[in-house]
């Protein structure tokens, strides 16, 4: 049997979900990341984050029952997943500012000091 990734995703609750409406419909599946996130809570940190795999011949039947879950709505694209930009705070260029004035008076009182 083959199997084939048909959703990703780094929160766990909708991973339980689908595999509820998996069991409820008899579809055979596997996942992906779960023990991690079980034993650490860290499951969907990883590159591919928590996975749920059908058999090849099920993967219509799970495409239309993540579509009326609605979390296909959600941009979860399997394929090519969205990197996003870390979320860095402006108290991060406020202390490289202090940072560099810091060093800009440490180097004038060195060199005024005429040592």
């Amino acid at each position: 049997m083959n199997y084939i990734d048909v959703f990703r995703t780094s929160d766990r609750h909708e991973l339980a979900i689908l595999k509820n409406l998996f069991d409820n419909e008899n579809i055979t599946y596997r996942t992906h990341g779960e023990a991690m996130d079980n034993a650490a809570n860290i499951g969907g940190l990883g590159n591919d984050g928590m996975r749920i795999e059908v058999e090849e011949s099920e993967r219509e039947r799970a495409t239309e029952i993540i579509k009326r879950s609605g979390f296909l709505g959600q941009s979860h694209n399997i394929s090519k997943p969205e990197r996003r930009r870390p979320q860095v705070g402006k108290w991060v260029f406020v202390l490289l500012a202090a940072l560099v004035v810091l060093v800009a008076i440490i180097f004038f009182i060195w060199f005024m000091s005429g040592n």
